[in-house]
């Protein structure tokens, strides 16, 4: 059960405090971009610093798998950080050591250090007490403001909260405040839209929302399973084989709680990926041979509109179609602003989260207008799934 009725904040002042975030972010970006994930740490590093801490950052940066990679440096992204927070960053290239030890304790009150990427060290992802140890010597309190990585049991997530006072940041308690609404009793009519390719792993959190949603909309490739299982040619649509038997288990879950599934009913198809691809729009029971479903039909959508609009709360995660290549992103982006102007019009309570997702709201330019959107992925689905995710563990939220 998530906790959120007293979560442990940090309430000293003048102390040398490491801070996990996620900084995980895509490095090839165009020129002058910065990461939602970097804009979203300001205001608690500020809030550090206004407190007079020497605030430490850390965090991973991809799989180098316990090996020093130049590019996976997290010295990468000292100038977004720079930028953002309008602060010198002092970027130091190692996270652990005598040596990083006594940089930080040269530095006075008030400074920002970003440490070297932390899965240099195979220990990390091991969740090494040790390496924990060592960690949390650089500092006097730890804080884990890094709900996305909060599902693994690693050494900066989970271990070092033995060997220090650690605390919930504030990016973690705004996950925790406004995702309870949805894991636990989200006001009804309930709606969810569940997207992504795999029905296989999620399995787990469709059974689950199955409890606690009027309604589930299938979309993208997941829905191209369902659509097969009642019988429909989906030609050389996007699918998993062998899935059958779990796609029974959820209807008969979701009938069994008095949840809704929802199907799309007519599909944009085309023979390839590309923007250049003959398109054809045609109901679910007459998809041209070698074409494969790209997105949903104007039926459909306005079948997903119209659900929606019966709805108090709406959780979404996964795109509706291939979005990243167009046409086949109309029905994500109308979907998405749909909901957005509802939120706007303050007739429905919204919730996005997941990658993917979170990439199709930029593409619509509605992230904003959405109540609240998770930084997280797999930690968002698993908190979704019921299971006890390590960092909200070591805190006591689980």
């Amino acid at each position: 059960m998530l906790d959120v009725s007293n979560l442990k904040k940090i309430t000293e002042k003048n102390k040398t405090v490491l801070i996990r975030f996620d900084l995980n972010i895509p490095l090839n970006s165009s020129e002058g971009y910065i990461s939602d994930r970097i804009i979203r740490i300001k205001k608690p590093v500020l809030n550090l610093l206004r407190e007079n801490h020497k605030v430490i950052i850390l965090s991973h940066l991809g799989r180098p798998n316990g090996k020093i990679s130049n590019e996976l440096s997290l010295q990468q992204v000292v100038p977004q950080l720079e930028k953002v927070i309008e602060k010198k960053i002092n970027f130091f290239p190692d996270c652990i050591g005598n040596e990083i030890k006594a940089k930080i304790n040269s530095l006075e009150k008030g400074k920002v250090i970003l440490l070297e990427n932390c899965r240099f060290y195979k220990e990390e992802e091991e969740n090494d007490h040790n390496f924990a140890k060592q960690l949390s010597e650089l500092a006097d309190v730890y804080i884990n403001d890094a709900f996305a990585c909060s599902h693994r049991a690693h050494a900066s997530i989970e271990a070092i909260s033995h060997f220090m006072p650690s605390y919930c940041g504030d990016l973690l308690e705004e996950e925790m405040i406004n995702l309870q609404e949805v894991i636990h009793k989200p006001l009804g009519p309930a709606l969810t839209i569940i997207g992504g390719s795999k029905i296989s792993t999620k399995i787990a959190v469709l059974k689950n929302l199955s409890k606690k949603m009027d309604t589930i909309v299938i979309a993208g490739g997941m829905a191209n399973n369902f659509l097969k299982y009642h019988g429909y040619n989906i030609q050389s649509s996007l699918h998993e084989e062998n899935v059958n038997n779990l796609i029974e288990e959820i209807i008969n879950f979701s009938a069994k709680n008095n949840c809704r599934l929802v199907l799309p009913i007519d599909v944009v198809t085309a023979d390839k990926v590309s923007d250049k691809a003959d398109v054809k729009e045609c109901d679910i029971d007459n998809i041209k041979e070698q074409n494969m479903i790209l997105d949903i039909g104007k039926n459909t959508l306005k079948l997903i509109k119209n659900e929606i609009s019966k709805s108090k709360t709406v959780f979404w995660n996964g795109p509706l179609g291939v979005f990243e290549t167009s046409p086949f992103d109309k029905g994500t982006v109308e979907i998405a602003n749909f909901i957005g102007t509802l939120t706007e019009n303050n007739k429905v309570r919204s919730f996005a989260g997941g990658g993917d997702t979170i990439s199709a709201l930029d593409l619509a330019r509605v992230k904003d207008k959405f109540s609240y959107v998770s930084t997280g992925g797999g930690a968002l689905l698993e908190l979704i799934e019921g299971k006890k995710l390590p960092g909200l563990v070591a805190l006591g939220i689980l």
